[in-house]
Parts: structure tokens; C-alpha cells; sequence
């Protein structure tokens, strides 16, 4: 009886943990009509992941896409934001599409949805 409940714990857990991303998806393809791509190739895959595309700008992070392209502000081509391991970060961040303008310098919670910041780099920059 005792396996059965932590098979069942550990599977809702599981459930629950894989379905933000399948949520975040669909609320960007009602609101856009956008399909979620496959994630963008990244180099080191087994340290990093990709999250969103971002102006390279400071001033523009609050710019993020799902899909390569430009930045509608300034033009410039964007730049994958990626999860990394602390030694290769550039800031810390909230890894929520939405929420991709939380940056920090140090580790914490986003003030927005209060997710772990992990540690990010823009890739290709």
C-alpha cells in the first residue's frame, strides 16, 4: 500500500511539473495563434536550454519571442536565452516566457509569478 501511494505521489508530481510549459504554450498559441516550435538547438545541450529569443539590448529584454527574428524596436536579430550552469551565467532569470524582463545578479524569486530565477546567458552574442 505504501508503494502504491508514493508511485501515485510521485506520478502527480511528475504530471504536474510537465504541464507549466503545455500551459504557457497554449495561452501564447490562443493569444497569437502561434504553433510552439521545437526548441531551438543550443550547443551544450546537456547544461543549457532554450527558453525564448530576446533583443541582445539591455533596454529591450522586455522583447521575447518563441521563434528567431528581429526586435520590433531596434532591428536587431534576437538572441537565444538560455539556462546555463552559474560559471557560463550572465544574470539570473525568471524562466517564464511572460516574465523574460527578470533579471538579477543574484539568485532569488521572480517577483512577478515567484518561480525560482535560474541561472541564464544570452547565447550567440
Amino acid at each position: 500500500m505504501k508503494t502504491i501511494k508514493t508511485i501515485l505521489l510521485f506520478g502527480a508530481v511528475m504530471l504536474i511539473a510537465g504541464c507549466g510549459g503545455k500551459k504557457e504554450c497554449a495561452e501564447a498559441e490562443k493569444k497569437d495563434g502561434h504553433k510552439c516550435p521545437k526548441m531551438a538547438e543550443v550547443q551544450n545541450q546537456e547544461e543549457e536550454r532554450f527558453i525564448y529569443y530576446t533583443c541582445p539590448m539591455e533596454s529591450h529584454k522586455h522583447i521575447r519571442s518563441r521563434e528567431a527574428g528581429k526586435c520590433e524596436e531596434c532591428g536587431m536579430t534576437l538572441v537565444a536565452g538560455v539556462t546555463t550552469t552559474e560559471e557560463k551565467m550572465d544574470f539570473y532569470g525568471c524562466p517564464m516566457l511572460m516574465h523574460s524582463h527578470i533579471r538579477s545578479d543574484k539568485p532569488g524569486t521572480c517577483d512577478q509569478c515567484g518561480m525560482k530565477l535560474l541561472p541564464m546567458r544570452l547565447a550567440n552574442k
